[in-house]
């Protein structure tokens, strides 16, 4: 794992007693990403916590900037057991590893359309890596349900975005809409004809995304 360093934060808590084994899975999915790509220069800091973890995870993964991202753990969670035996972490970390290769490339996304694109590219690379099928939050809401909350032109080109309303549900939008809407849009695109392959997944530009699906056939 020679681009990754891992510094284990103590102020908010003791993770020791886990340290080993999530240790474990973030290697194993450096090197599960790397016949893909070659992961990018990157520190993680792991730190214990419990308001800002998804409840039905007990974990959760950000990225600061293109060379730093963060993981936090609630050992207190219901469900962290679980995350520590289904793969989630090692999935999550390469979602993270991805996010943080694109912010640094294309960028993460300066408007609603780019930042859902960004994570529905995350999305796919992840499945792409793992074969595995789509996360919750990556197919929350049916295409009905789509349908209706689906975004004006004006409102996806925005750079006046909240994203924490979009994505988390702190606001007028149920949680996990901008999940969902990311990966049905990054999956409709790759159904025109788009050439899938692990650095697209990465460096492709959102507007080339966006563009290339009407937004009318995107829940059609």
């Amino acid at each position: 794992m020679s681009n990754w360093t891992l510094h284990w934060l103590d102020a908010t808590g003791d993770l020791s007693a886990w340290k080993d084994r999530i240790t474990g899975q973030i290697n194993d999915a450096y090197g599960l990403m790397s016949p893909f790509v070659r992961p990018s220069q990157m520190d993680v800091l792991i730190e214990r916590g419990n308001e800002t973890v998804t409840p039905e995870t007990g974990m959760s993964a950000h990225v600061t900037r293109p060379n730093l991202s963060t993981l936090i753990f609630d050992p207190y969670n219901e469900n962290f057991a679980d995350t520590l035996t289904n793969g989630l972490v090692q999935r999550q970390m390469v979602k993270t590893a991805h996010l943080a290769m694109r912010a640094a490339g294309p960028g993460y996304g300066f408007t609603l359309g780019g930042a859902m694109v960004s994570e529905g590219l995350a999305a796919q690379f992840v499945r792409l890596v793992f074969d595995s099928p789509r996360e919750p939050w990556d197919c929350a809401f049916d295409d009905d349900e789509l349908v209706k909350l689906w975004p004006d032109q004006r409102t996806m080109m925005s750079t006046k975005f909240d994203h924490s309303e979009w994505f988390s549900g702190a606001g007028a939008y149920p949680r996990w809409l901008g999940y969902t809407m990311g990966a049905r849009i990054v999956e409709n695109w790759l159904l025109s004809g788009a050439d899938l392959t692990p650095e697209r997944l990465i460096n492709v530009p959102a507007p080339k995304v966006l563009n290339a699906v009407a937004a009318q056939a995107l829940v059609s």
